[in-house]
């Protein structure tokens, strides 16, 4: 009796360990490093109907360096190109060490590989700031390609949407109002911003969507309840996908590519998401 008893407590614990191996593998390795393209259909009567299908890549905290090489940083950027994008907005958090400028040197050598149809447009994220404040700043502007605290018009026959881009909540807050003040109320308006909660900030401008990163989606989520019990904002709403801000108004959030605090990801997998836009007929 006492032997059968061992035997299943052996059992029990073989396959305790070989759950937790599968565990380690699929949160260290599978979620992070197997990038998903999930597709999100934007609707809206305001997306003129040029517009309908236009795709956007959104790119969001690759957080290059350890544990997110150069090599797997080129795989990311040749798999986003693979989609054929329309429009690519790059969101910030594209290094992750503090007071490292060498990183984000370097990343900034890579960025300029992403290409899309129309253009690619980036902000910075508070790891960027957090690196090099003032060089992040520098970089993004020598790049030729920053929206930060600007207004892009992107036309397709007679018709247009308007993108602005906002500086990092936490470390570059630059208010909405001053950035889409002289825009036309008419056309269907995007903000690009790191942080979801910049669009809890005041402001008068009405904002058809904005589109942001920052949370990784919380890394861990709750299968089932899919909740996240750990997010860098105080509104906890804004974990990941596409969610309403206080004002009412579209956000939506990508859970991004790379990792903070701890490398690994449950139930939440590593992605660059394709918004479709969807003209909605009145």
């Amino acid at each position: 009796m006492l032997n059968l008893r061992i035997i299943q407590l052996k059992r029990i614990f073989k396959f305790l360990l070989f759950s937790l191996l599968i565990l380690f593998f699929n949160s260290f390795f599978f979620e992070r490093y197997y990038v998903r393209f999930p597709i999100y259909e934007i609707e809206s009567t305001r997306i003129p109907k040029n517009f309908d299908g236009y795709k956007i890549a959104v790119v969001s905290d690759l957080h290059y360096g350890f544990l997110n090489p150069e090599f797997w940083i080129r795989y990311v950027i040749g798999s986003i190109n693979e989609q054929n994008p329309d429009l690519i907005v790059g969101l910030g958090d594209y290094v992750k060490k503090r007071n490292f400028v060498e990183e984000l040197i370097h990343v900034w050598k890579l960025l300029p590989l992403l290409k899309a149809k129309d253009r690619e447009v980036f902000v910075n994220g508070n790891h960027d700031h957090w690196a090099n404040h003032s060089l992040s700043l520098r970089l993004l502007e020598e790049s030729k390609k920053s929206i930060r605290n600007r207004i892009f018009e992107i036309k397709l026959g007679n018709e247009k949407i308007i993108l602005g881009g906002l500086g990092d909540f936490w470390e570059d807050h630059i208010p909405i109002d001053q950035i889409f003040q002289h825009t036309d109320p008419k056309q269907f308006r995007i903000a690009i911003a790191h942080n979801p909660e910049s669009a809890d900030t005041p402001h008068t401008v009405s904002i058809d969507l904005f589109i942001t990163g920052h949370t990784h989606g919380g890394q861990v989520r709750i299968p089932f309840l899919q909740h996240s019990p750990i997010l860098p904002v105080q509104n906890k709403n804004y974990d990941l996908g596409i969610r309403n801000s206080i004002f009412n108004e579209m956000v939506f959030i990508s859970a991004g590519i790379g990792w903070s605090i701890l490398p690994l990801r449950f139930n939440c997998p590593s992605e660059v998401p394709i918004l479709i836009l969807k003209h909605k007929a009145n």
